[in-house]
């Protein structure tokens, strides 16, 4: 991602406006503005404080979902975007509604809706705004804010089926945590004592549950800080290193479970995409340009653009698919065949399709191997206390009984 520029441009009547925008340089968002017919007249770097940051608006899934519902409802039926964000109101989101009038002066002032939304990026995903600028360079809007909607309510429904696989696991490991806790605080000690008077060695298993429940009596601020601190140096990392970003999302890709599911999902919107905007007519290269960000992916995104440098060299879609790999041979054969044939949108659809029903296959085979998983790891945790707890108090019914005898 490059970096984001409030600019001020002309058009071709001489009417100002103004709007944020995300491009590699200057001369990039130039370039990109001309294209619109609109001419740059001055540009400058923004950068968000971290005060600005913390208190920028936000939304839960829900309401963004239905949001654009709501827009989609109106652009289907004619109604001018103006006119939708007006009689939008999210009740009890006071920032929302002074971010969605700010968005709706914006548009009034010539701004896209794309451009709008970029300049709210903790309510829009960098990618939900791709989606939106593709949809309004291929003149499909509408397919795209459905697009939009059926990706908001997937995270959702992908979010809600996490916690539901995780709610139990992480109650009862919470419930052990504290255990072993109170069982090194008061429990262990007198058996220890004992032991030591009866000289019963320590099972290995024992004296690692005891240096563990010491750790976090003495070190719990620990346990807490360094993930949190831990986590906030990750997304730091995500968001300013490109080659860091381009590093981890490659790794998602690889991750068994999840790689496979985060692949087809991400091939799914580059075909969904592609084939809307080859349908409205446009040329394939620009296509490719507007659909490397709709992935959602940085390595899926670095894909499609070397398919559009091969195509810019005079290589086939096909061809250039199989070569960057990613895109199984089922898709690249389909790539191909539209191509000869003639009819690429065509079978661009029926990638989606296949995309679409692999997505939800993947998903149902995700959770199902997931929670037998948590559960195998938790059910160790428990054994793990049990064990460490009885097997000294054998110990010293055994060294009891050798002193009787």
């Amino acid at each position: 991602m490059g970096s984001r520029y409030s600019y001020a441009a002309r058009t071709l009547d001489g009417s100002r406006i103004e709007g944020i925008r995300t491009a590699d340089s200057e001369l990039v968002l130039a370039a990109d503005l001309a294209k619109e017919s609109l001419f740059l007249v001055r540009a400058w770097v923004t950068r968000e404080t971290a005060a600005q940051r913390f208190s920028a608006p936000r939304m839960k899934r829900k309401e963004l979902a239905a949001f654009f519902v709501h827009l989609g409802s109106y652009v289907e039926a004619g109604v001018p975007l103006l006119a939708a964000l007006s009689d939008y109101q999210e009740s009890g989101e006071p920032d929302f509604n002074a971010a969605l009038l700010d968005m709706r002066r914006r548009v009034e002032g010539g701004a896209s809706l794309s451009e709008a939304f970029d300049a709210y990026p903790t309510l829009f995903q960098p990618m939900l705004v791709s989606m939106i600028r593709a949809g309004e360079s291929s003149g499909h809007l509408d397919e795209s804010i459905r697009e939009v909607v059926k990706l908001v309510e997937w995270e959702e429904q992908f979010a809600g089926q996490v916690k539901q696989a995780a709610t139990y696991p992480l109650i009862v490991l919470t419930i052990v945590g504290i255990v072993v806790v109170l069982v090194s605080i008061f429990a262990l000690p007198p058996v220890l004592k004992m032991l030591v008077e009866f000289q019963v060695p320590l099972p290995l298993v024992t004296r690692i549950f005891i240096l563990v429940g010491q750790g976090m009596v003495s070190w719990g601020w620990v346990v807490l800080v360094v993930p949190a601190l831990a986590l906030w140096g990750f997304r730091l990392a995500l968001r300013k290193r490109r080659d860091f970003r381009l590093w981890w999302h490659t790794a998602l890709l690889h991750m068994p479970l999840l790689g496979p599911l985060l692949t087809k999902l991400g091939l799914s919107r580059f075909a969904t995409f592609f084939a809307a905007q080859y349908k409205a007519g446009l040329p394939i290269l620009q296509i490719l340009k507007e659909c490397a960000s709709v992935t959602g992916n940085d390595r899926l995104g670095w894909c499609v653009r070397k398919i559009r440098e091969g195509i810019e060299s005079g290589e086939r879609l096909g061809v250039m698919a199989a070569q960057v790999g990613y895109f199984p041979p089922l898709v690249v054969r389909m790539f191909a065949i539209g191509e000869e044939a003639g009819n690429l949108e065509v079978t661009l659809a029926k990638v989606s399709t296949y995309f679409d029903a692999e997505v939800q296959a993947g998903l149902k085979r995700f959770f199902q191997l997931l929670e037998p998983i948590l559960l195998i790891s938790l059910a160790s945790v428990v054994v793990f206390v049990a064990v460490s707890i009885l097997l000294p108090i054998y110990s010293l019914i055994g060294g009891i009984n050798a002193s009787a005898h």
